[in-house]
């Protein structure tokens, strides 16, 4: 699955952080869960910057990190505070990253329950549910939080994810096209609409957006790698110089 590459854990990370729906208020107290999050919330990014490998991490996703110590220690903060938002965003987020997606799941749920609005929660169990071939599972997900939150990008955008699965075109662009409004990034909108251009077998169309999404972010480096797969195709001649041709 490609149209969410990176998606979930950047939600999930943006929301840990306190930015996102699930931030909460914090005290400055050190027993606070919620210092804890941000404790344990530090040491996984740079854990994730260190590029450090996780043995059972879950393929397909971003680059996996060595999160099995941090994983047991986010559980045991879990099991002291079970209805803290964020420790159970956390948890799930590192329970997937260790390849325990059925745990993840779990975790995910709860937070889902009462249908109450937490986008990154049903990103991330959306995600779950398109790797285990459950896309309606993963549309209810996303429009009960769209509902909730029709002005949240990146719910749009992991719907055209789904979209993009059940080889829904017309969906997918018009879900891109509202995640963009939304203020979605425009490279990764790029290179989610190259997929689906692809997939129509439209290969101009789908060089144009990876060159799009590999000239607004060079450090991004999936939609290089589409642009190599088609180098031998004539629709992509004219962008060889972004790909080293």
């Amino acid at each position: 699955m490609k149209l969410t590459l990176v998606l979930p854990t950047l939600i999930a990370l943006t929301a840990l952080s306190g930015c996102g729906s699930l931030s909460q208020q914090r005290s400055e107290k050190a027993e606070d869960p919620n210092v804890q999050v941000d404790r344990a919330l530090a040491r996984y990014e740079a854990t994730l910057a260190s590029g450090t490998a996780c043995k059972t991490a879950s393929k397909g996703w971003s680059d996996p990190v060595d999160c099995e110590g941090l994983l047991r220690e986010v559980m045991q903060l879990y099991a002291a505070y079970p209805n803290n938002e964020r420790v159970g965003l956390l948890a799930a987020l590192m329970a997937y990253q260790s390849g325990r997606a059925e745990q993840a799941a779990y975790l995910l749920d709860q937070l889902l329950r009462g249908h109450k609005p937490r986008p990154e929660a049903a990103i991330l169990r959306s995600r779950i549910a398109m790797e285990e071939g459950n896309l309606n599972l993963a549309r209810t997900l996303l429009l009960q939080q769209i509902r909730l939150n029709p002005r949240h990008p990146q719910l749009h955008e992991t719907l055209a994810a789904v979209h993009y699965l059940a080889r829904n075109h017309a969906a997918a662009f018009n879900a891109l096209a509202l995640a963009e409004r939304l203020g979605a990034p425009a490279w990764h909108v790029a290179y989610h609409r190259g997929l689906v251009f692809e997939q129509q077998q439209q290969r101009d169309a789908a060089c144009q957006q990876y060159t799009l999404a590999l000239t607004a972010n060079r450090q991004f480096t999936a939609p290089q790698s589409r642009l190599v797969g088609m180098a031998d195709s004539p629709a992509c001649l004219k962008f060889k110089n972004l790909i080293g041709g």
